[in-house]
């Protein structure tokens, strides 16, 4: 056998263990070379412009892995597979580390890999990278790996005998699939670039053909790949830009880990979801808006090292990208209390709540989670404090949003609690001053499960077909017409946080004297005082569905502080009462905790009959 596989004249009929290890690190260093490149046309899934960057770093620790010679073509794969998981990156790394991933499983304990038993790893290795992802989408990476494996499984079983000769059929097909991307992705047709990560496949597959093309025969591979970059690709039409705005990264480690229960987790976050590895490691990726409570979720399901949370925005700022600039896009804060599946399914993009403990200042929902808050809320005696959103992130995300979008509807917590809506304002002026775009501003009169119904209903009004000015005027009349009810367990944080005086505070304490909260004329008012938290909890359920008997459609949003027994006692009672009524569970953050602290509930409601008509009369109109 030759150092570098097993030769019959001009051919390499055998991969053996180092013919292995030293052609995937020329294919590595080929991509590597290319990282600058695959920067400039990644538009997909998010125009970043850091595919490259991330399958250098993939590939880097493949090399790294690599570096020395090892005992066996087993060791050879595993090796690849392990660095490539521990090393990936970005949604085309994570891919291509499940790729080898099945390659390491395709090509098994073979002492040799025969150019058979390659064609058929490389089938096994494609498979297993789709099944990586959540939504595997044509005309992508994924999409080149499969159109070669089919190739080389169906056209060249049986006629083609050496490794040279595969390699060229593999890059012939290679380049056709990769050539076809654009018709299959409207995001590259629309920029008029090829896919960035099939692209790094791509160069991955000639970095091997042209280390073979080094054996005896002095063969010449095919002529280099060119790739142009449009002029005009700044101002190209992209396809999703902005929805999600963390990168988020990390590796779970667990003895059974079920992958589909992994990417439903994750898809529940944000999109883009993959999980490549093993039933004992995964290496997950998503994009995400709340990437706390996507990490605090998967600690859940096994243990969880090397996280990385990326702001994408940064990159997007930078590259000028503009948008077809349609459609209306949907704004609040995280003081609503809506299910995280439910803002993402929809789109809503949420500018976070600061909340400062212990002097270190947290971006709620991005770097702190409502687990994490109630936990230190109830081993401190020191108050949080609580801050509104800066009209600086309200610009961030207008401009952003302004280069894909039309119109933007921005709905946010009462101005008589907050100042939040008054900085969405301000902010409107000044981007729409400078895009053009139209930015409606609505105060929801509400906070919390409140604001959530006013959300819901411009959401639903957008889905109908309303543009901004008509969801802007359904989603003010919802304002009117939503009833909240609030329980609080305990006076305990009215007096941490000065809303209470320490006397009547010990007073409320010794009488067992809990108030009952809700909404009026945009301000937080006391609804009667009950004595003992059981009648203060049946008192606010009593009273939603009071309120609920008016409507003739109700809706219910129940939001409560690290309490999930009793919103699901609600939950069931309101049900009960209205079988077929709609009830939201949400797990609300520091906006009502710092006050109500954990234990506590906010029933909201909202006639839909009343969204309903109010849709039908803007359509009408």
């Amino acid at each position: 056998m030759a150092a570098m596989g097993s030769q019959v004249g001009a051919s390499v009929l055998v991969l053996s263990r180092e013919t292995l290890r030293r052609c995937v690190i020329a294919g590595a260093e080929k991509v590597i070379a290319h990282r600058e490149q695959l920067n400039a046309i990644n538009v997909f899934p998010v125009p970043d412009r850091d595919t490259g960057t991330n399958l250098a770093a993939t590939m880097r620790a493949v090399v790294a892995g690599l570096r020395k010679p090892l005992p066996s073509v087993d060791a050879v794969g595993k090796t690849l597979a392990a660095s490539a998981l521990a090393g990936a990156q970005g949604n085309s790394g994570v891919i291509l580390a499940q790729f080898f991933q099945g390659l390491r499983e395709g090509i098994g304990d073979s002492v040799q890999v025969t150019v058979d038993r390659f064609a058929a790893a490389m089938k096994h290795a494609a498979n297993r990278a789709r099944q990586a992802l959540a939504q595997p989408r044509e005309g992508t990476i994924l999409t080149v790996m499969s159109d070669v494996a089919e190739h080389l499984s169906a056209s060249c079983k049986g006629r083609v005998h050496d490794f040279r000769s595969l390699l060229d059929e593999g890059l012939r097909a290679a380049r056709q699939s990769l050539s076809e991307t654009p018709q299959r992705l409207a995001a590259l047709r629309h920029a008029g670039v090829v896919d960035a990560g099939a692209l790094g496949f791509v160069h991955f597959l000639e970095g091997i053909r042209e280390h073979l093309a080094q054996e005896p025969a002095h063969d010449e591979p095919a002529e280099p790949l060119e790739i142009s970059v449009p002029a005009e690709l700044e101002a190209a039409a992209l396809e999703g830009p902005v929805d999600f705005r963390y990168c988020t990264e990390a590796v779970l480690r667990g003895p059974a880990l079920d992958r589909s229960r992994v990417l439903d987790l994750l898809s529940s976050f944000g999109d883009s979801a993959v999980a490549a590895g093993t039933e004992e490691t995964l290496h997950v990726h998503v994009h995400t808006n709340v990437p706390a409570l996507a990490t605090e979720a998967l600690a859940d399901l096994g243990a969880l090292s090397s996280t990385k949370v990326d702001d994408m925005w940064r990159n997007l700022a930078a590259t000028g990208a503009a948008t077809c600039r349609c459609g209306t896009a949907l704004v609040t804060d995280s003081v609503c209390d809506l299910p995280i599946a439910y803002t993402t399914a929809r789109r809503i993009h949420v500018v976070p709540l600061r909340v400062t403990l212990d002097e270190v200042p947290y971006a709620d929902g991005i770097d702190i989670t409502p687990r994490r808050f109630y936990d230190w809320l109830t081993s401190t005696s020191t108050p949080p404090k609580t801050s509104q959103p800066g009209p600086a992130e309200f610009e961030t995300l207008y401009r952003l949003l302004a280069r894909r979008f039309a119109s933007i509807v921005s709905v946010h917590v009462s101005s008589g609690v907050s100042g939040t809506a008054d900085s969405a304002r301000r902010a409107a002026r000044q981007v729409s001053d400078e895009t053009g775009a139209r930015i409606d501003v609505i105060d929801s009169r509400s906070a919390s499960a409140g604001e959530a119904c006013v959300v819901w209903a411009a959401a639903r009004a957008l889905e109908a077909g309303l543009d901004a000015a008509g969801a802007s005027r359904v989603a003010q009349a919802a304002a009117e017409g939503v009833s909240v009810h609030v329980y609080v367990p305990t006076v305990r944080y009215f007096v941490l946080g000065g809303r209470l005086s320490p006397l009547r505070g010990r007073i409320a304490r010794v009488l067992r004297l809990l108030p009952t909260l809700t909404m009026a004329d945009g301000r937080v008012v006391p609804s009667g005082k009950t004595f003992g938290r059981r009648a203060a909890e049946r008192r606010a359920v009593r009273l939603a569905l009071r309120q609920a008997r008016h409507s003739a459609d109700p809706l219910f949003v129940v939001s409560h502080s690290e309490a999930p027994d009793l919103a699901a006692r609600y939950e069931a009672e309101l049900r009960r009462v209205f079988p077929t009524s709609e009830v939201l569970l949400a797990h609300a953050g520091p906006a009502l905790g710092s006050h109500s602290g954990p234990g506590g509930a906010v029933i909201a409601t909202l006639d839909r009959a009343r969204v309903e008509r109010a849709i039908a009369e803007v359509l009408a109109a």
